[in-house]
């Protein structure tokens, strides 16, 4: 498709506008940066409709608008596990998310680190999950990038010039403005994305007098699971959906709530967000039964449906939520894993007397590594595959710290010998499993094609419970800063 001067510009206006908006959260309600709370989390100043957007900003990226409609090509029904873990993750957020926010917001904590240190009084356990976290936001930020890159090329644009462009603005306005460069982009983003899948699926339903046609024309055979990923499609759904609050970046947004109450409505109201996912599903069939991918490529499923079915100014408007979909959900992972850094690894290891403005400092510092590193991954060969396993990836690693984070706040002796040796088993198993199959998907072929992380974490609670028997007989003796009331 060819595109001309009035195409550029709206593109270019659009995403100016929500870096623009990154930019003037410096300027939003007179934060003060000298303290780290203020640029880390909001200062836990926001209310229902902000946090809707920022968490809906958040948790649907450019996964939701590339990897659904290309996963639904290559895969069929399968990428509908999940809608499923969204749905088990809203419940499990209610609860667990609200107690953690009780338990933060009293002890001043910022990141998962600082309960663990205190939990398990415990700065070694810390790291060890801290580093999980950081390490796990690499295919997570990455993503981001690489779910980019057929619409910059698409555009004529030089995709690693690009890439680095883009994302080194992204880490300068969240370096910026902290959490609230995102809080005020997300808002752009998200009405963006829900007008343009809305204007799509209205009007291809209406020139396919309905999507019955669509399903007849693929057959069965595609949209349903196929039987020998039945057990993959279960365990991978309940393991992402048991995982949402162990991710740094949506920590961060939770943490921003001013009121255990916002995150209440949000848990009620943030599945309206799941709508997408089923949409952008049959956009993928789509393509499919149109037969519009050129050279099978999944991850230009939705692409090629726009540039089949829509004008060129339409386009670039999709475009533009691709790009702005993938640059600010990428500014939050990385405030997330910056403030692991910050607060776990330089406050903890390298200055204990570290000053705020101090934290705040090292915090950017941390933003722009954490994008730097992120774009590095992006080109490895790891990256190079279908995208939505890069998701997977990053849930499998951050499934093996559920028993230092939740878990432990409603098992008050569990010690950290037990917690830590589980972590240790279950991601090296990980590691193992995603490295049998050279990081090319998270099911494992050679055990049933079941998800690695839902089987590490087996693993990791078995070897846990080992290891919290022995500690118990040996009466081994331990400690944490938090007593049993602070964890209610």
């Amino acid at each position: 498709m060819m595109f001309t001067i009035v195409d550029y510009t709206i593109f270019f206006v659009l995403v100016g506008l929500t870096v623009v908006a990154g930019f003037l959260g410096t300027k939003w309600r007179a934060p003060d940066f000298s303290k780290i709370s203020e640029w880390s989390i909001g200062g836990m100043k926001f209310g229902t409709v902000i946090v809707w957007f920022l968490m809906g900003a958040d948790i649907y990226t450019a996964y939701t608008l590339v990897a659904i409609p290309g996963s639904a090509y290559a895969l069929g029904g399968f990428i509908l596990y999940a809608v499923v873990y969204g749905s088990i993750s809203y419940p499990f957020l209610y609860i667990v998310a609200t107690k953690f926010y009780r338990i933060a917001k009293r002890k001043g904590y910022i990141t998962a680190g600082d309960y663990v240190r205190d939990r398990f009084d415990s700065r070694i356990l810390s790291l060890l999950i801290s580093l999980t976290g950081i390490i796990a936001m690499l295919p997570y930020i990455a993503l981001q990038i690489v779910g980019i890159r057929y619409v910059l090329d698409a555009m004529g644009f030089p995709v690693i010039p690009s890439y680095i462009i883009a994302y080194i603005i992204v880490a300068a306005f969240v370096a910026v403005s902290g959490l609230r460069g995102p809080a005020l982009s997300s808002l752009i983003k998200d009405a963006l994305i829900w007008a343009v899948i809305l204007t799509i699926i209205i009007a291809l339903g209406i020139k396919f007098a309905g999507f019955g046609p669509i399903f007849s024309e693929v057959g069965p055979r595609h949209y349903l699971i196929p039987s020998n990923l039945i057990l993959g499609y279960i365990t991978l759904a309940f393991a992402s959906g048991i995982s949402w609050l162990l991710f740094p970046n949506l920590l961060v947004g939770l943490l921003g709530s001013k009121g255990e109450d916002i995150i209440k409505k949000n848990s009620v109201f943030l599945p309206l967000y799941q709508v997408w996912l089923i949409l952008l599903a049959v956009m993928g069939l789509v393509a499919l039964a149109k037969n519009l991918v050129p050279h099978g490529v999944s991850s230009l499923a939705f692409p090629s449906v726009i540039s089949a079915y829509f004008p060129s100014y339409f386009v670039v408007l999709a475009f533009a939520a691709i790009v702005i979909g993938s640059m600010v959900p990428a500014g939050l992972q990385s405030l997330g894993a910056a403030n692991l850094i910050t607060r776990n690894i330089y406050v903890d290891f390298i200055n204990r007397r570290a000053t705020e403005r101090q934290q705040v400092f090292w915090g950017r510092v941390s933003v722009f590594i954490m994008i730097i590193a992120s774009l590095i991954f992006a080109i490895t060969p790891a990256a190079s595959g279908l995208i939505f396993y890069l998701l997977t990836f990053s849930y499998a690693w951050l499934l093996q710290t559920l028993p230092a984070i939740i878990l432990s706040m409603y098992w008050y002796d569990l010690d950290k010998y037990s917690v830590a040796a589980g972590w240790a088993v279950g991601t090296a198993f990980v590691t193992y499993g995603l490295a049998t199959v050279k990081f090319s998907s998270s099911l494992l072929p050679w055990f049933y094609n079941i998800y690695v992380g839902f089987i590490g974490l087996v693993l990791n609670l078995v070897v846990m419970f080992i290891v919290y028997v022995i500690i118990k007989a040996l009466k081994v003796k331990i400690s944490s800063k938090l007593t049993p009331q602070e964890l209610m």
